[in-house]
């Protein structure tokens, strides 16, 4: 097993990183030794804590998304994958705020209007979500 070294993340010399900043980096630093590759010819495919996972970058729209990177085969993977937040550019937050507000009871344009996004956003977000807990449920109740 070889570990290729990996260009870290720097902050630029005039920049000191804020409190902010390394507490985030250290959130992430442990997201990441709960990871596992998901690149199923890695030798180190679905094993935790070995750490071979580092964090990255963040990603997307306003940076709301995290992107991790095995250090044996270099696979560059977001944290949002095999999840239904996968594709999405909204914060998790937005996602979330949207999907209670829809199990308050309220209607796609209601909740498209009270969360400030398109109508579509939230039809999206209902399939997305509705073909994952179809899976949960096959899964966990098939016994």
């Amino acid at each position: 097993m070889s570990i290729t070294k990996l260009k870290p993340t720097h902050f630029s010399d005039e920049e000191e990183p804020s409190a902010e900043k390394l507490g985030y980096k250290r959130m992430m630093k442990k997201k990441a030794e709960n990871s596992t590759c998901p690149n199923e010819i890695c030798e180190l495919h679905g094993i935790v804590g070995r750490g071979n996972i580092v964090f990255r970058e963040k990603y997307g729209a306003g940076a709301t998304q995290n992107l991790f990177q095995c250090k044996i085969c270099e696979k560059t993977f977001s944290e949002r994958r095999d999840t239904p937040l996968f594709g999405f550019r909204l914060s998790e937050e937005k996602i979330w705020g949207i999907i209670r507000c829809l199990i308050e009871g309220n209607g796609t344009r209601a909740t498209a209007r009270i969360m400030q996004v398109h109508r579509d956003t939230v039809t999206r977000i209902i399939r997305i979500f509705g073909v994952h807990a179809k899976e949960i449920s096959r899964v966990f109740l098939a016994d």
